[in-house]
């Protein structure tokens, strides 16, 4: 009989044993891998903003603007620059943009960059808006372009 392909219980239990952990290891650091591409946490960590998905509202005496971006940094005490998909949104209109100042205090916000606006039968593409008198004024700024419908 040969040597090499006879085993004792001993041996096919440190065998199994063996067997067993690589491949639990194998499916942790699987995991492990996968869980850290995917964890929102270790991107906020390491950001370089203040605010996550910050949401707000103007709220006027006619409509309630609801206000939200993908993140916020503070400029002052009631200041916040909004960016990246920035959106104001009621039920009357909806004014797009990638960048806005946010007056907390005053309720006014203001954009330099380019934005777009859209109601039912308007629309409007401009270099920037303002939102002032608690959102029942809207200034759009630079070249504008105006599409009604």
């Amino acid at each position: 009989m040969n040597y090499l392909l006879s085993l004792n219980k001993k041996t096919v239990l440190i065998l199994s044993f063996f067997f067993i952990t690589f491949v639990f290891l194998g499916f942790f650091f699987k995991y492990f891998q996968t869980t850290l591409k995917n964890n929102d946490f270790l991107k906020i960590s390491s950001s370089e903003f203040d605010i996550i998905k910050p949401k707000f509202s103007i709220n006027s005496e006619s409509q309630k603007i609801a206000v939200t971006a993908n993140e916020g940094n503070f400029i002052s005490e009631n200041k916040i620059l909004l960016k990246k998909n920035v959106i104001f949104k009621s039920k009357k209109f909806k004014i797009m943009s990638d960048e806005v100042v946010f007056d907390k205090k005053n309720l006014t916000a203001s954009s330099t960059q380019k934005s777009k606006f859209f109601s039912k039968k308007t629309s409007i593409v401009s270099n920037g808006f303002e939102i002032v008198d608690n959102g029942n004024k809207i200034n759009f700024n630079g070249k504008t372009v105006l599409i009604i419908k």
